[in-house]
């Protein structure tokens, strides 16, 4: 017997930070970037969690931790489904929880591991995921949050000096967030700041082991999620975030988010 294939979303108004997929969804994701700070977890089956350059096996009982616009995917080591949740929490929150602890921080301070084997937490982190999809109030809910980050954040976090970017990288960067409607190439960008075409490619890859234009393409597809909560059409989305047509952004969507624009909308839809 065929095995339903599902992805549910919670999301909350009250709780505008927090968003948890739970799926089983045997999709494969291309590497992409979120603009949140994210924790992903296997309830059942095994997986390839890639992470920059670095790959693990990823099972039941680990913790996968992806910074704000850390490159990374994680997929099905088999046709089977594996079962999981993801949380993203918005960074301006989470550095809220941060400077709680740390109060000389200026702003989110990354994670340094990609991967946890911690028993507890990752038991922690597995009700407080079960505890997002109860009927419990919101307050309650938010109230667990913040219990569980401060605990993981005053745990896994040391009071260090923040990571400094490539200020070429940056600039660029912004750029092309600001800019994400359009189509900019390589050769306009290399124009725009006066640099050489094939340093930018090297700052990227150096910075987020990814191309100028994938970067791009994942801040349209960010874009297109914020516009689908919003339950704009498709139509209007794909337009609206430069794909040259609703086949070329359904595309895309697929391979950023493994699932389709019409699938991932439907979980913001109030009732």
């Amino acid at each position: 017997m065929k095995k339903r294939i599902f992805t549910k979303i919670f999301n909350d108004k009250n709780l505008p930070f927090v968003e948890l997929r739970y799926s089983n969804n045997t999709k494969h994701y291309k590497n992409h970037i979120h603009d949140t700070f994210s924790i992903g977890m296997n309830l059942k089956g095994k997986t390839i969690y890639s992470n920059k350059t670095k790959k693990y096996e990823f099972d039941v009982g680990m913790l996968a931790i992806v910074n704000p616009k850390e490159v990374h995917s994680c997929n099905p080591v088999t046709k089977e489904p594996n079962l999981y949740y993801m949380l993203y929490l918005d960074p301006s929150w989470c550095y809220g929880i941060q400077k709680s602890i740390f109060k000389d921080l200026e702003g989110f301070k990354a994670f340094e591991e990609d991967v946890l084997y911690d028993e507890e937490i990752y038991m922690d982190f597995k009700n407080l995921c079960n505890l997002l999809f109860s009927e419990i109030s919101y307050k309650e809910k938010e109230q667990k949050l913040i219990q569980f980050f401060t605990k993981l954040f005053k745990l896994y976090m040391k009071e260090s000096e923040q990571k400094k970017e490539n200020k070429d990288f940056e600039k660029i960067a912004d750029y092309l967030e600001q800019n994400s409607t359009e189509n900019i190439s390589l050769e306009e960008l290399s124009k725009e700041f006066d640099l050489n075409p094939f340093y930018i490619i090297r700052i990227f890859k150096a910075q987020k082991n990814i191309t100028p234009h994938a970067y791009l393409l994942n801040m349209k597809i960010n874009r297109a999620k914020k516009l689908l909560k919003e339950q704009k059409s498709i139509t209007f989305t794909a337009l609206e975030c430069g794909f040259s047509d609703q086949s070329h952004f359904h595309r895309n969507f697929c391979k950023y988010v493994a699932a389709t624009p019409k699938e991932y909308k439907l979980n913001f839809v109030q009732d």
